[in-house]
């Protein structure tokens, strides 16, 4: 499926196949500056793995992991959801340590540093399962994942 958020997609989709990123010319007069709809996945439970997390602040300054999910079920397969878990409240810490004994169930989270999570990739390609629901942001309907599930007995996605 190509998308316009997907950073794997080819220089080749979006352009001539000779089209070479070291010298590549583009004429952007005729380009939308608005971002193109994107309809939201439906609500619902996803296989997924996780492809990426970050450590840093909210837009409040809290210390916060963001989280990328993608999609692998083949219907939706390359969409990403994500994920917010905010280090502030307890609220937060509940949602990290769920996610986290149910993604990453060897981690010593009595020692969990969430900076080094992040920047060695601990978490990144391992299986899960994400809750979403559809509402709306900023006007448009958008995902909004609700939980992180452990990934089910029955796939093994580390093939994927």
């Amino acid at each position: 499926m190509a998308d316009g958020l997907n950073p794997d997609e080819s220089i080749q989709d979006v352009f001539n196949e000779d089209a070479d990123e070291e010298s590549m010319v583009m004429d952007l007069t005729d380009t939308s500056e608005e971002m193109p709809d994107r309809e939201p996945v439906p609500a619902g439970v996803y296989d997924c793995i996780v492809e990426n997390t970050e450590f840093g602040p909210s837009s409040s300054g809290n210390p916060m992991i963001s989280w990328t999910f993608r999609i692998t079920e083949p219907e939706y397969e390359g969409r990403f959801l994500f994920y917010h878990t905010v280090l502030n409240k307890q609220s937060g810490l509940t949602r990290l340590k769920r996610l986290l004994v149910r993604v990453v169930p060897d981690l010593d989270l009595a020692n969990f540093d969430p900076k080094s999570f992040c920047e060695e990739g601990t978490g990144l390609g391992l299986p899960c399962r994400v809750k979403t629901r559809v509402k709306p942001y900023q006007g448009q309907p958008s995902n909004d994942v609700t939980d992180v599930l452990a990934p089910s007995d029955d796939n093994n996605f580390l093939d994927n």
